[in-house]
């Protein structure tokens, strides 16, 4: 398949995205775009776009990659101590919540 075979069958919207990045996943064996989707599928996306990324030929556009994906990690990082924050914020409050319970019944 070359680039503007696949350029050809997207809409409008994901042309830019496929010019892109399009002759690295052209270039992928089948086996490896199977991986690459299951990568996806599996919520591994550092590990995808970097099989992607490691297919280019352009550096600088190898460098964007990473500083993006860097950039992404940290994101998610700090999104995850969030979300545990009000984890542990919840527990607490069902915690007080449990034992306003058990003294209400005498337990």
């Amino acid at each position: 398949m070359k680039i503007d075979d696949l350029l050809d069958k997207l809409p409008e919207a994901w042309r830019p995205v496929a010019a892109k990045y399009g002759q690295a996943l052209v270039r992928m064996t089948a086996e490896e775009f199977v991986a690459w989707v299951e990568l996806l599928v599996c919520g591994r996306t550092k590990e995808a776009w970097t099989a992607v990324m490691g297919r280019m030929e352009d550096p600088d556009m190898l460098a964007a990659g990473q500083s993006l994906a860097d950039e992404w990690d940290e994101a998610n990082r700090a999104n995850a101590e969030k979300l545990q924050l009000q984890r542990d914020a919840c527990m607490a409050v069902l915690r007080v919540l449990l034992a306003a319970a058990l003294a209400g019944v005498g337990l």
